[in-house]
């Protein structure tokens, strides 16, 4: 089970806001046909501007200098766009939404698209010094490009400006599970569900990095915290077969894979090489029930 099928929700959204400009995304299998959206020059889609548009931000200047940014950079007029951008930057330290514009509207789409960007957001950070959010995108950036000494450098700098913060708790916990520290990995999600217990995605991670460790039984309780939030969601029930067959329970192991089939039949796909049903390759009721 890797630690990236449950991603955060939040997460998920940044990554196809980004990554969809860079042409580039390292969200699981599962996700990424649902999630990867259309984008075109300087904005993702017009979907997302409509949303926007209807997004409930507590500051109406913060909501109407963005919604100003992306109209002019649906005219074409980057350097106004950008400008405005990074204004809000320094009216608004710890808020994402302006540096995430910024990055959308400025970002190349290339091979070497994700080091620019890093580069970038160097280079900006000695400009708004006090900007959280500019070092939040460079952390992010930083964990999708394999660079995750760095992502853990800025992301404990983040904690320490904003410890009640599950968001960098939870990234933090991802880098750790990219490293393949599963123990630190697990205290980061433990603490993340601690200060936002209502994220159905994060107790799926703290899930599976339980089971990496072995401790099944914890493993199956958070898994089943994931699922009573949200139970209709087949990630959750997918991530719980994988548990159960790490466990050596195989009938239930299959009940869930065969729940979550049902909820999305190419996951089916996605299990057939998943190492978590390894001991389950060579069995008929599972090449039955992936078939």
């Amino acid at each position: 089970m890797k630690t990236t099928i449950k991603t955060n929700l939040e997460i998920i959204s940044m990554i196809v806001l980004i990554l969809a400009v860079l042409c580039r995304s390292n969200v699981s299998a599962v996700q990424k046909s649902e999630n990867i959206t259309k984008s075109v020059p300087g904005w993702s889609s017009e979907k997302e501007f409509q949303q926007l548009q209807e997004f409930s931000l507590e500051d109406d200047s913060l909501k109407a200098g963005l919604l100003k940014a992306q109209n002019l950079a649906q005219q074409g007029k980057k350097e106004e766009a950008s400008k405005i951008y990074t204004d809000l930057m320094e009216i608004y330290l710890h808020e994402k939404e302006p540096v995430k514009g910024w990055l959308m509207l400025n970002m190349k789409r290339s091979p070497t698209g994700e080091e620019e960007a890093i580069q970038s957001l160097d280079q900006l950070g000695k400009l708004y010094q006090k900007n959280s959010a500019i070092i939040f995108w460079r952390m992010f950036l930083e964990a999708e490009h394999a660079q995750n000494e760095a992502a853990m450098k800025d992301v404990d700098y983040l904690i320490r400006l904003q410890p009640d913060s599950a968001v960098n708790w939870v990234a933090k916990g991802q880098i750790h599970a990219e490293m393949k520290q599963f123990e630190e990995a697990s205290k980061a999600f433990d603490k993340a569900t601690k200060l936002d217990p209502k994220r159905p995605d994060v107790w799926g991670m703290k899930a599976g990095t339980l089971a990496k460790l072995g401790k099944y039984d914890e493993a199956l309780l958070s898994a089943n915290k994931g699922i009573e939030l949200m139970p209709a969601s087949f990630v959750g029930i997918y991530n719980r077969a994988c548990v159960y067959s790490l466990k050596g329970d195989k009938a239930n192991a299959l009940a869930d894979l065969k729940k979550a089939i049902e909820l999305n039949p190419s996951i089916k796909r996605h299990a057939q090489t998943d190492e978590d049903f390894k001991s389950l390759w060579d069995d008929e009721d599972f090449k039955n029930t992936t078939k």
